[in-house]
């Protein structure tokens, strides 16, 4: 095909064509849809139509047969011969013929009165009477009104109660007097189950009403309908004037626009109507109509999406490159300040206060305990707490200021142009905003309350730069933990000072244990003779630069810098080791006790270290007593801790709680762990003798192990009058210096040897 010169060459005509195919095109569409729409409508006419016919036969037939078995009490009722049958016969021959009739409802008869005197559900007849009911009273009133069908009402049988409509028939005497009605009650669940398989689609609907508009029964069923009317809509009168037909109407009941068809049931005053919703209707259609207007849109706007394309991909490029520095300079998260853009904002501050010989504090905030959060809510709960956090603390700065978030749960301020006063009115306003509890459902009231520590690094006192203000101000905010929490602590150089000691005492004890320099001792417990119960390794560090380091400073540090869980394991192994060892010798210890901590019963597999530690020394469950503290029972992960503990109590391990009364007592934690044995901590018993409180606060540890049924031993006893006050209170245990100091695994057999025959004897 050869195109003019002209043509290409005139954008007029070329726009012209463009618009006279766009004309073509979407008028052949337009007349396509406009006749599937028909279509459509004529189908669902056919469909309405159909239903509602086989509706109406399949209910008219039914309600011949319940009509055919009235007729047939009727008859019986008229004859005389039938009267002084049985109970039994006489409703026999009255109702023989129900049985196709009974999933329907229930047949009967009345006097005049309206009490019953036949009964389809019983040869005595209940004592019911229905004299108050519409289909009673129209048969009394009126002698021509033969077959009437009542409004839905609620039957007073107690197994029922369920809508339910009448159908009735007069009874008159030989000289034309009312003598009673013959009814039928029909559940209007019959219908339901009737109506419930039909097809109708998302919002179809079939109602059945009587030729008053009153509503019998619609599906989908709701109870409100039944009983409703609706005569008073515009539609009801044709409805009623015609056998049968269809019409499109706004519902009375939903206000859904249907085509509906309805048809009349015999010679019954009922009409059911089946409704196919418009919507659902042209459902197919809309469709169809969206996908072909779509290949019409996209003929139509082609060449302006070509000219548009170009733009579009520059506007993404642009929003991309937007996005990549936002992702570069803000967190993700809570949309503060990341890392590089706190160094841009450290570098701005620093300028401001060089040029303005002004000072800017530094504040180091950490939230309290939010791995608990984590562990206990979920990281989209942590998540959620850490942005709300972060729009709170946003809220509290000024002009000139910055707060940024470092990672995880940690955020950096800068204050500038801030003295100390100002640092800590500032601070102590974040800790209180901090405070306030997170909500997060409001409509279940769920909320999560946390603190904070903070640290704090003054300019230019506490450093020149902003890095070392930086590690001042965390080494600052690790003091305010270390203090208890929700705290606020201004560096000071003893801080470095501690921090650099601790870092070499971690080193050290790190190369140490490696290299095995660490030592072992053990404490005898005794009973209230001073026989021999077993003894205690406790464990002792005599570093070459520090001398003896005390448990209570380096026991802490390995628990921080994670070396705990190795230390203990290796206690574990010696303490097993220098056991056998003295039962090889002929010293007879009855069992050795060491000390575990939260981590330890956390680390995976660690019941089966401890059976494989007994069985390489040769010694059973029995002989090991492992020692908790009470936190240890609080710690997060209490339910991996619990089923540690469950296994190391199922093989026979004892377990013990150490330093009992100083940490979060709790009694519903011994009673859900097994434990065997409870000490009492020394500041309780040191105070024996001095103070009545410990003494009371002894007593009463004393009091709950022997309600629990545990052993409980007093350890850090001095004093024979220590030992007095709690043999007389019936301790069970007894260790400390009185009876022996910790000693070395020679000394101590040494000592055992030296109470000879107080060892305790095998049981």
């Amino acid at each position: 095909m050869r195109v003019p010169g002209s043509f290409l060459k005139t954008p007029a005509l070329f726009i012209i064509s463009g618009i006279a195919i766009t004309l073509a095109t979407t008028s052949v569409m337009a007349l396509s849809l406009y006749q599937m729409r028909r279509d459509a409508m004529s189908q669902a006419r056919d469909a309405t139509g159909n239903l509602a016919s086989s509706l109406e036969k399949e209910t008219e037939r039914n309600l011949d047969i319940f009509r055919l078995a009235m007729r047939e009490v009727e008859t019986c009722i008229e004859t005389p011969a039938l009267d002084g049958l049985p109970p039994d016969v006489r409703q026999l021959a009255a109702f023989g013929t129900i049985r196709d009739a009974k999933q329907l409802g229930t047949l009967f008869a009345t006097d005049a009165a309206g009490n019953f005197i036949l009964d389809s559900r019983s040869p005595v007849p209940r004592k019911l009477n229905v004299g108050d009911r519409d289909y009673f009273q129209v048969q009394q009133q009126n002698k021509d009104v033969g077959l009437y069908l009542s409004k839905p009402f609620i039957s007073r049988s107690r197994d029922s109660r369920q809508p339910t409509i009448a159908l009735s028939l007069r009874l008159d005497k030989e000289d034309g007097q009312f003598a009673g009605i013959v009814a039928g009650t029909l559940r209007l669940n019959y219908f339901h189950e009737m109506f419930k398989d039909a097809i109708l689609g998302e919002h179809g609907t079939i109602t059945l009403l009587r030729t008053d508009g009153t509503v019998l029964m619609r599906q989908p069923y709701h109870p409100g309908d039944v009983g409703s009317t609706l005569a008073g809509g515009h539609s009801f009168p044709p409805l009623v004037q015609s056998a049968q037909g269809s019409y499109v109407d706004i519902a009375v009941l939903d206000h859904v626009e249907r085509l509906y068809s309805f048809k009349h049931i015999g010679k019954y005053p009922l009409i059911v109507v089946v409704g196919f919703a418009t919507e659902d209707i042209y459902a197919g259609w809309h469709r169809r109509a969206i996908t072909i207007g779509a290949v019409t849109v996209v003929i139509d706007v082609l060449s302006i999406w070509l000219s548009l394309m170009f733009a579009s991909l520059l506007h993404r490029r642009l929003g991309m490159e937007r996005q990549l520095q936002q992702l570069a300079r803000f967190d993700s998260l809570t949309g503060l300040p990341n890392r590089i853009q706190l160094q841009r904002e450290a570098s701005r501050v620093l300028a401001h206060a060089k040029q303005n010989a002004s000072n800017f504090a530094t504040l180091f905030i950490d939230l309290d305990r939010f791995k608990r959060v984590n562990d206990t809510q979920g990281h989209a709960v942590g998540d959620e707490v850490l942005r709300k956090i972060a729009e709170r603390l946003r809220e509290h700065f000024h002009t000139g200021d910055s707060i940024s978030r470092l990672g995880g749960d940690e955020f950096l301020a800068f204050l500038q142009d801030c003295d100390v006063l100002k640092a800590m009115h500032a601070a102590g306003r974040i800790l209180q905003t901090i405070r306030q509890p997170v909500v997060l459902d409001s409509e279940q009231d769920t909320s999560i309350t946390i603190s904070a520590s903070i640290g704090i690094a003054m300019y230019p006192y506490d450093g020149q730069n902003t890095d070392v203000l930086l590690r001042n101000a965390d080494l600052a905010m690790y003091q305010a933990k270390s203090s208890g929490r929700n705290r606020i602590h201004f560096y000071a150089p003893e801080y470095e000072r501690k921090a650099r000691e601790h870092l070499d005492l971690e080193i050290a004890l790190q190369h140490d244990l490696k290299a095995q320099a660490l030592s072992v001792a053990y404490q005898p417990k005794v009973d209230a003779m001073g026989i021999l119960y077993g003894a205690e390794a406790l464990v002792r560090w005599r570093n070459d630069k520090m001398d003896f380091v005390p448990p209570d400073y380096f026991i802490p540090i390995a628990e921080e810098s994670g070396l705990i869980a190795e230390l203990d394991a290796w206690v574990l192994g010696e303490a097993c080791r220098q056991l056998a060892a003295w039962r090889a010798g002929g010293l007879e210890v009855p069992s050795i006790s060491v000390n575990v901590c939260a981590m330890d019963l956390k680390r995976q597999g660690y019941p089966d270290f401890v059976a494989r530690t007994l069985e390489a020394h040769g010694l059973a469950p029995g002989d090991l007593i492992l020692e908790m503290t009470e936190r240890v029972m609080f710690d997060e992960a209490t339910d991996d801790i619990r089923t540690s503990i469950d296994e190391i109590h199922a093989m026979g391990v004892m377990l013990a709680i150490d330093d009992f009364g100083t940490g979060y007592s709790s009694l519903n934690y011994l009673h859900r762990f097994p434990i065997k044995e409870l000490k009492i901590d020394k500041s309780f018993v040191q105070g024996i003798g001095d103070n009545a409180k410990s003494e009371s606060l002894a007593q009463t540890i004393i009091n709950i192990g022997k309600t629990l049924k545990l052993t409980v031993v007093a350890e850090g006893i001095e004093t024979q009058a220590q030992r007095d006050f709690l043999r007389r209170h019936n301790c069970d245990l007894y260790q400390g210096y009185l009876f022996s100091p910790p000693l070395s695994p020679d000394d101590f057999a040494l000592w055992a040897t030296g109470q000879s025959g107080l060892i305790r004897p095998d049981e």
